[in-house]
């Protein structure tokens, strides 16, 4: 844990009044949970604190304590307001939010990617730590605000998510202590992950079927890769539904080494959206990484501004190649 960073954080949080705090595009369980816990303890200690994201909030998300305050509208006169960058290894992931920033914001940077660029004015990474909302935590109890129902159903709704369900090789030991403290303050277990994951909506899964129909696995190259294009989504109102699970339906079939999920943007279908999954032996961070995005060895996501077919081409393409170098 890196205390010197924790408490420069917690100085700013203090000594300054206005924030706001944003996330990466699509987010999901992860940058949700600590984006809404971090502005529950900036609200405890009296500060005035936004929300904004490019995309919405999925709707497993929207039970969760404060989502309904999330906005996609950038307010006008934030020249002086703290930048809050959660659970983004890259600037411009945030994207509009990005864009619309002056070049002298204050950014701080609190993240858990191996993949980060340290690109804020006060950088926090910690690439040992499960997710974002599992640092949040640390930066809770730096601050003394004590942990009540809200916070901690943000802050576990974020690791639970990130951990899938603490069966990733993410979850440590302090992982499960913190959920055994999460639990003390009366997360409700059981609903959590009903909520999370037993109430999908007939449109999600009736787009998981259309995904699923497209699976694809390589002869004898161990990858396998879904799509999902605008036309797809059709009367599902595919901005709101999450998709961010659909590629573990890719990794899971036997044999499967990397699974690829690509999904065209809901307003430019030029916009190519890539995660991807591995099993053991090719770190696809270092393959998003080719293409501008990041994230962590077993899971990795970019975006391309190509159109479909050829971000196929060309992420197929760095897939064979990484699989190739990791046989060797």
């Amino acid at each position: 844990m890196d205390i010197e960073n924790i408490r420069k954080i917690a100085k700013v949080l203090n000594s300054r009044d206005n924030f706001l705090i944003t996330a990466h595009v699509n987010p999901e369980g992860d940058s949700i949970g600590s984006q809404l816990a971090l502005y529950h303890i900036l609200k405890r200690i009296g500060k005035n604190v936004m929300i904004v994201n490019q995309d919405p909030v999925p709707n497993n998300l929207k039970f969760l304590p404060g989502a309904d305050i999330i906005s996609r509208n950038i307010p006008e006169g934030i020249e002086d307001t703290i930048v809050i960058m959660l659970d983004c290894p890259v600037r411009e992931r945030t994207g509009k939010v990005n864009r619309a920033l002056n070049e002298d914001q204050f950014v701080v940077n609190i993240d858990h990617h191996v993949s980060n660029e340290f690109f804020g004015d006060l950088n926090w990474v910690n690439k040992d730590a499960s997710s974002a909302g599992e640092m949040i935590y640390h930066l809770s109890c730096e601050m003394k605000i004590g942990i009540d129902k809200p916070l901690a159903m943000n802050i576990y709704a974020a690791i639970v998510t990130d951990t899938g369900m603490f069966n990733y090789d993410n979850t440590s030991s302090e992982t499960h202590m913190i959920a055994g403290e999460l639990l003390k303050a009366g997360v409700p277990a059981g609903s959590m992950y009903n909520n999370l994951y037993e109430q999908r909506s007939p449109e999600e899964i009736i787009m998981l079927g259309k995904v699923l129909s497209t699976l694809t696995l390589v002869p004898g190259e161990d990858i396998a890769y879904m799509v999902l294009t605008k036309d797809m989504c059709g009367e599902e109102r595919g901005a709101s539904i999450p998709t961010d699970g659909f590629i573990n339906f890719a990794r899971s079939v036997k044999g499967v080494e990397v699974a690829v999920f690509f999904r065209e943007g809901e307003e430019d279908i030029k916009k190519i959206n890539v995660s991807f999954r591995s099993s053991e032996k090719v770190n696809v961070n270092q393959i998003a990484s080719r293409f501008g995005g990041g994230g962590h060895a077993k899971a990795a996501g970019c975006v391309l501004l190509t159109g479909l077919e050829q971000a196929k081409r060309e992420i197929l393409e760095a897939v064979r190649k990484a699989m190739n170098e990791a046989d060797r």
